[in-house]
């Protein structure tokens, strides 16, 4: 059955990731940082506490997480070519699709962990500093909304999974991993990139413009939408979510990983291993 080839090739492909000692190093440097964060707080100047803490707590989760995703996926997709285990597997009765989406999913479940274990730590140390800052203000309101943690950093995983697919794309044509990571991180960066972009060329009076605005809208994934760190999780910001906003990102990032998924697939299947 297909789903029973691509959950086993996904087990693996997670073990593989857990056993990584590139993964294990980079999410204890995730987690010391979330613990030193109150520590490095008192080189802000004029920031609150708790809003310093969790702008550097989700700075180091989204960078270390997006270097994570591009390597280990790099990492594990190429051991596959390199060992040539992927001939042994593609041999029997398992589609190159099928192959790819395990890949895709054992990295996602990898990712799931990585964003879970560090969203519990964060909730942790802002739960208690948030009780600290009550007490002293003799506050009662609650400053700190934990459930709005985990969405941001579900958020996050998604954009993971998102650049998973990216990264999977890009070592489906690509011959060595130096180049699929250098690559990838280029692609990252346009794509954080691309607003502005867009912004420019939407103000042009001339349809060549506007149509490369849309096709800038269109084409390339807009990484920015994800940085709303700044509108949850503290009770105190003034400008709430939109309503809709969180699905409204789920379904695009469902929309292009599903792309990148698609054309990975097409560039893997005319690929000689």
């Amino acid at each position: 059955m297909t789903f029973l080839r691509v959950f086993l090739i996904a087990r693996i492909t997670f073990s593989e990731g857990v056993r990584a000692r590139f993964f294990s190093v980079l999410l204890l440097i995730s987690l010391g940082l979330l613990l030193t964060a109150t520590y490095f707080q008192q080189f802000d100047f004029g920031t609150s506490e708790l809003k310093f803490i969790l702008d550097f707590s989700f700075g180091a989760v989204l960078f270390f997480g997006s270097v994570l995703t591009v390597v280990i996926t790099t990492q594990i997709f190429f051991n596959e070519i390199e060992h040539r285990t992927a001939i042994s597997i593609l041999s029997r009765a398992i589609s190159r699709w099928e192959f790819l989406l395990g890949k895709l999913f054992g990295i996602a479940t990898l990712l799931f962990f990585f964003c879970l274990s560090t969203g519990i730590l964060l909730s942790f140390l802002l739960g208690i500093k948030a009780s600290e800052l009550a007490r002293e203000s003799n506050l009662t309101e609650n400053l700190v909304n934990q459930i709005e943690i985990f969405q941001f950093l579900g958020l996050q995983w998604l954009k993971f999974i998102v650049l998973t697919a990216m990264t999977l794309c890009i070592a489906g044509f690509s011959r060595s991993s130096l180049y699929t990571i250098v690559v990838t991180f280029l692609a990252i960066l346009v794509c954080q990139l691309q607003h502005l972009a867009a912004e420019i060329y939407a103000g042009s009076e001339s349809m060549i413009g506007r149509l490369f605005a849309w096709c800038l809208n269109t084409l390339i994934p807009n990484l920015q939408i994800y940085n709303i760190g700044d509108q949850m999780v503290l009770s105190s910001v003034n400008e709430p979510l939109p309503s809709g906003t969180l699905w409204g990102i789920c379904l695009y990032s469902i929309i292009y990983a599903a792309i990148f998924f698609g054309l990975a697939v097409f560039l893997f299947r005319n690929r000689e291993i």
